[in-house]
């Protein structure tokens, strides 16, 4: 039906004739068309049309039925042509009434039209009208007048909108009764599935018939037929089916009741179309009445899904559907069916009241059974997986399915307490996760630390403390335990690198762990182990100065060999930034210096090695020698590098001195034959070298007598001391195959030049009383001349060892690739006395330091208990490292004895001034 049809059918009119009195109209008036009435809802309301003529009015007349006639008119007289008057929008004329004694109107000719008019009158209900006679007409505009700029004197014009009149309520009943009739044929067929075609009656005359008694105040009836049609509809066949059909599981109950639920919402569909006006009119306006379509959702609520005899199998069998899903058991017909079921339960208002309670026990009973079968696997690194997985895959399942946010939020809680927070101790286990920090397995670990740390009330970096703490303190303390493995700093730090990789990448830089890892690699590094001597427990400290010396010594050699992280070292190196990977290096060393208490070790062994490299000469990067001073100096103040700085202000003014020398004439007569350099060292900042007697060629002896003569001369009042041990030279040497030069010490270099002139063999005896050489000098130097790699001499008889009785003679098949030529200097390596007499060296001057903290702190004091006394002097000499209470003791005897101090009548200490 469109528009402009269903606009004609409401202003259309019955064939009724009227009578009045007292109008205007004559006998033959039941002949004249009156005037179209247009009708709403429920009412109709007299139509006025305006006379075209200037100043023509209309008048009425009321007749005994009372309806507003209009008198006859230019526009009745001379009626508009109807397909005018619908393409201008006005509705089309009323037939002409019939004439009297014409035989009575046929009902079936008002199915189309508005039911019959009683004779009574009705009052007047204004609706959605506008009333455009409320002000007089417009008075013609003066031929020739000239348009004004004043508005009009009457104003602007108002339009008044009134309501319809209420059509009477009073039908006949034959025609109410018809027309209901064919709406209940047009349910049944709706019900049986029939179109416009099968059921005889097509659809706009559906329409039209509850348009009509909707006007005609039958609403209600209509309403009522359709409840009850649609209730035995319901109940009735739908049910049985449902009955006749569910008698397997409870899954292919709701298979049963998704496929009557879509058949029904088809059909109520088509029902919602065909009683459209009942639906808006009557329904829409009052919110105590429920619409067409959520009357049948709640018919199928009622006789069905919440019926006993489904309701409890509907729901089972949805949950079952979920749980298939849960377990990967669900093919796509099942996936859609519980996407069906639960959009069901949700459109019927079901969920939040039936389904989402018993789906969250469900869930939470699911879940139990579910840890406790995954926790007997005792694997935490997989049980941690389980518990990630449960979790991603339920949120992708309620997206899924479209379930409520709240439904969410318990789903995510249940799944967080029944498989973390109640199986804590097996995600905690201490051998599970020691086994994964020992393998590095960072991705497991990670996924461990974010499960637990779902929880709230959960601290997974309290929770996993002990036991990262634990594991760092034993395998740290075993590394350093290992008295016979020189590889400890790349141990620990390969320990510590792969320890931080495990912070930053698995535990999201837990500070509690962080500190963690701090304190436990400051509590193995400075422990005191039970039965190990002075030197043991300080064997850290000696061997990070030693493996600062090696990194400073070699560089990139090195690295290569002991590097802690080797994949980041190789990118550096591909980068060609040597001196950052130095420095890289370098700072990792550092890092566990800065754990280390006794930093007393830690300096002795560093400036003896220190100032190895740079008498001969042998440190890889002078930047880097400077730069790693000046970090020494931020770390532990100017006290501690002030020897140092000196050392290398030294070889500063050294080089300034020689340089100054060589423009001597007793230098620049020497300058063709050798060149020498001299260092010379303030005693006091250097090590303590040991002075070994060396007979040197004449030649030379009188070229360090000239330097001699020139400092003395220059710096008065100083004496020099030659330390021969310190030296090394560069030989230039002609065998049968060729020159080479040789790079050695100032000993090797001695018993060379004994072999200059004469190729007779040499023995061990004439050797010795040419060079003056100690015994265990000359054989560490003979080995390095011939018993090592590169032998420019050769022993007679051949061996390793060096006899008394050997002799040695000129190598001269001696051949090598290279032009010079660097002799191991075996002089040179740290051996193990000098080892021992560096540890006690440095406990003298711990007991020193001891003597002189007491001192201080008695000057200040004056009196003071022995418990403060104790604790004043280890908290000023910590930084040097750590006392033993009995050394302390000891040395407070030896200042009493001294009479620095003496013991009080109460038991505390005095200062003696």
């Amino acid at each position: 039906m469109t528009d402009t049809n269903r606009t004609a059918a409401q202003a259309s009119t019955s064939h009724r004739t009227l009578s009045s009195s007292g109008a205007a109209t004559s006998s033959n008036s039941s002949h004249r068309k009156r005037k179209p009435s247009t009708g709403g809802p429920s009412g109709t309301t007299s139509r006025h049309q305006k006379s075209s003529v200037p100043g023509a009015g209309t008048s009425s007349g009321t007749g005994n039925n009372g309806y507003h006639v209009s008198s006859s008119s230019a526009a009745d007289r001379h009626p508009q042509n109807p397909a005018k008057r619908l393409k201008s929008g006005d509705p089309l004329p009323a037939s002409p009434p019939p004439a009297s004694g014409a035989p009575p109107i046929d009902i079936t000719d008002m199915l189309t039209s508005s039911p019959p008019q009683p004779s009574t009158t009705s009052n007047t209900t204004n609706i959605n009208a506008v009333d455009l006679t409320a002000s007089p007409p417009r008075k013609p505009k003066p031929m020739y007048a000239q348009p004004s700029a004043l508005p009009p004197k009457n104003g602007t014009k108002k339009i008044l909108v009134k309501n319809f009149k209420q059509r009477p309520a009073g039908v006949p009943d034959e025609w109410v009764n018809k027309t209901l009739d064919m709406l209940d044929g047009a349910l049944t067929a709706v019900f049986e599935d029939k179109d416009d075609t099968s059921r005889g009656t097509s659809s706009e005359e559906i329409y039209q018939g509850c348009q009509s008694l909707c006007r005609a105040g039958k609403a209600p009836l209509i309403h009522e037929r359709l409840v009850a049609r649609c209730r035995d509809h319901v109940a009735g066949p739908l049910r049985d089916g449902i009955i006749s059909r569910a008698v397997g599981t409870d899954e292919e109950l709701v298979k049963v009741i998704e496929s009557v639920w879509k058949k029904w919402q088809e059909r109520l569909k088509v029902i919602q179309i065909l009683f459209f006006y009942l639906n808006q009119a009557y329904l829409y306006p009052a919110p105590d009445r429920e619409q067409i379509w959520d009357m049948g959702l709640q018919l199928f609520n009622t006789h069905i899904v919440s019926d006993t005899k489904f309701r409890g199998r509907f729901l089972g069998g949805t949950l079952r559907l979920y749980e298939n899903e849960r377990k990967g058991a669900a093919d796509l017909d099942n996936t859609n069916l519980l996407m069906a079921s639960i959009r069901i339960l949700s459109n019927l208002g079901l969920y939040s009241n039936l389904f989402e309670p018993r789906f969250i026990d469900v869930s939470e009973g699911y879940y139990r059974l579910l840890a406790e079968e995954e926790a007997d696997n005792d694997d935490v690194a997989r049980y941690a997986r389980q518990c990630a997985l449960q979790i991603q895959n339920e949120i992708q399942r309620v997206e899924k399915f479209n379930l409520e946010t709240s439904t969410k939020k318990e789903l995510i809680e249940i799944i967080e307490k029944e498989m973390i927070e109640y199986h804590l101790p097996d995600l905690t286990d201490a051998s599970g996760i020691r086994s994964l920090i020992l393998n590095n397995d960072v991705e497991s670990l990670a996924v461990v630390y974010s499960v637990i740390n779902r929880r709230q009330n959960l601290d997974a970096g309290a929770k996993l403390r002990p036991i990262w703490s634990k594991y760092i303190k034993e395998k740290g303390a075993a590394i350093v335990a290992d008295s016979e493995s020189t590889d400890m700093v790349p141990a620990l730090l390969s320990l510590k690198n792969s320890l931080e990789g495990i912070l930053k990448n698995s535990f999201d830089k837990n500070v509690d762990l962080g500190h963690s890892l701090r304190e436990s690699f400051e509590t193995f590094i400075n422990e005191q182990r039970k039965g190990a001597g002075y030197k043991q427990n300080a064997r850290p400290s000696e061997m990070i100065a030693k493996y600062m010396d090696l990194l400073l010594r070699e560089g990139i050699k090195a690295i290569s060999r002991n590097s802690a992280a080797p994949e980041e070292d190789e990118q550096m190196m591909g980068m060609g930034d040597e001196d950052a990977l130095l420095g890289n290096q370098l700072d990792q060393a550092l890092d566990l210096f800065r754990f280390i208490h006794g930093k007393d070790v830690f300096e002795a062994f560093y400036k003896k090695d220190l100032a190895r490299r740079l008498l001969m000469q042998r440190s890889a990067s002078a930047d880097a020698e400077k730069a790693m001073l000046s970090k020494l100096k931020t770390e532990c103040g100017s006290g501690f590098t002030m020897n140092l700085e000196i050392m290398f202000k030294d070889i500063d003014i050294s080089r300034e001195n020689m340089a100054s020398f060589k423009l001597t004439k007793a230098a620049m007569e020497r300058t063709d034959s050798m060149d020498l350099q001299v260092t010379v060292l303030s005693q006091a900042a250097w090590p303590t070298y040991p002075e070994t007697t060396i007979t040197v060629p004449e030649s030379v002896a009188e070229y360090m007598n000239a330097y001699h003569t020139y400092y003395t001369a220059k710096h008065k009042g100083r004496k020099l001391v030659w330390r021969n041990a310190l030296a090394h030279c560069v030989l230039k040497a002609n065998f049968p195959k060729g020159k080479k030069e040789l790079s050695m010490s100032a000993f090797q270099a001695v018993v060379l030049l004994l072999f200059d002139d004469d190729k007779k063999p040499l023995s061990y005896e004439e050797i010795k009383t040419a060079t003056s050489l100690p015994d265990a000098e000359l054989i560490r130097t003979l080995q390095s001349l011939a018993c090592a790699r590169i032998r420019p001499l050769t022993k007679h008889p051949k061996g390793k060892d060096v006899n008394p009785t050997d002799t040695f003679t000129v190598n001269l098949g001696f051949s090598d690739a290279k032009i010079r030529i660097k002799i191991n200097q075996i002089q040179l390596k740290e051996t193990k006395e000098e080892n021992t007499q560096t540890h006690e060296q440095i406990a003298q001057d711990r007991q020193y330091e001891t003597q002189a903290a007491i001192i201080r702190i008695m000057k200040s004091r004056k009196t003071i208990g022995h418990n403060d006394l104790i604790t004043e002097v280890i908290n000023q000499t910590k930084k040097r490292g750590v006392l033993d209470m009995a050394d302390i003791k000891k040395n407070i005897e030896k200042l009493i004895d001294k009479d620095y101090m003496e013991r009080t009548e109460d038991g505390s200490y005095a200062y003696c001034a």
